[in-house]
């Protein structure tokens, strides 16, 4: 909403991005960034509002930080946040015994067996655990992979981590899920680069992570990664939360979108407005590396997605 007061400011002056950088003092990528959804400083506000309502100014800055700083999404709309007592279950990626044996894990009884080297996506579990439990004092939250989860787990609130190559669970699931128009691309082979296939208005559209090879070396440089949310097929009165990436960085960086402290909230309460009332609803985004770290995504900037169902490609 600030992005596009902001263009329509400059629009409705009849001002090119590059003429008002020269009147605010800043470069054209800054003023592009702004309005596609980079929250701007208090400060680069105010001189918007100088600018664009000179003498009287007041109004238009109040109105601008109003957009900037939005009042924060109540936790009990966060997604992750459920009925005071109702069971969840979180069902992790397992590692393959092959990729595991190169920890030197396989061996229980090894003194210094770790049995959360299991998990192929541990990053994004030690980011969403906390999280789950901090939302849902009063429920009990079992983690565990597909192997080991108990009775009554596939009927509690489910929350999966990883996709169809790794976690079974997901690859069944999603069986139940043909009416959402977002399909995962298998990875048989590790040079596979996997991603997403998208049922666009006319003909499906891939939506694939960025690779660049230095030498033999691959270097990931954007994931594209999944969140969905939907009833649990298996019990209507729970939900069915699904974390997903083409890589374990893809799972990871959408995992924190909803659990890193500075963002979580911006991008529950983006689904809170996007999806209001729905139980099912789906984003794809990017997870962008930078300097070998990944970056959170903002579900608020517009290039941050690249698809939310329903809805339609760049909503």
């Amino acid at each position: 909403m600030l992005a596009a007061r902001l263009r329509a400011l400059r629009e409705s002056a009849g001002l090119t991005q590059s003429a008002l950088g020269r009147a605010l003092g800043v470069s054209v990528p800054l003023i592009s960034a702004w309005e596609k959804g980079t929250v701007p400083p208090p400060r680069r506000l105010a001189a918007y509002a100088q600018h664009f309502a000179p003498g009287n100014d007041d109004g238009l800055r109040a109105e601008l930080l109003a957009l900037r700083s939005p009042e924060p999404v109540e936790s009990a709309s966060h997604p992750l946040a459920f009925a005071a007592g109702e069971a969840v279950t979180i069902v992790g990626s397992r590692l393959p015994d092959d990729r595991r044996a190169q920890l030197g894990q396989l061996d229980q009884v090894n003194p210094d067996y770790i049995d959360a080297y299991k998990y192929a996506d541990l990053d994004a579990l030690i980011e969403l655990l906390p999280v789950v439990t901090s939302l849902n004092p009063a429920s009990r939250v079992t983690i565990g992979t597909a192997e080991d989860l108990p009775p009554d787990g596939l009927t509690e609130h489910l929350i999966l981590l990883g996709g169809v190559d790794w976690n079974p669970v997901t690859a069944e699931l999603i069986k139940h899920l043909e009416h959402i128009p977002v399909r995962q691309l298998e990875r048989p082979l590790d040079e596979d680069p996997g991603g997403f296939v998208v049922d666009a208005d006319t003909d499906p559209v891939e939506l694939v992570p960025r690779i660049v090879r230095t030498g033999a070396r691959p270097r990931l440089v954007e994931d594209v990664a999944h969140f969905l949310r939907a009833p649990n097929p298996y019990n209507r009165r729970r939900t069915l939360t699904i974390f997903n990436g083409s890589f374990s960085r893809g799972t990871h960086g959408v995992v924190r979108a909803l659990t890193d402290f500075n963002i979580r909230d911006r991008n529950a309460a983006h689904l809170a407005r996007r999806f209001p009332g729905a139980d099912t609803y789906s984003v794809v985004c990017r997870v962008r590396m930078v300097a070998r770290q990944m970056v959170v995504p903002d579900w608020t900037v517009t290039d941050d997605r690249l698809h939310e169902w329903p809805g339609r490609m760049g909503a």
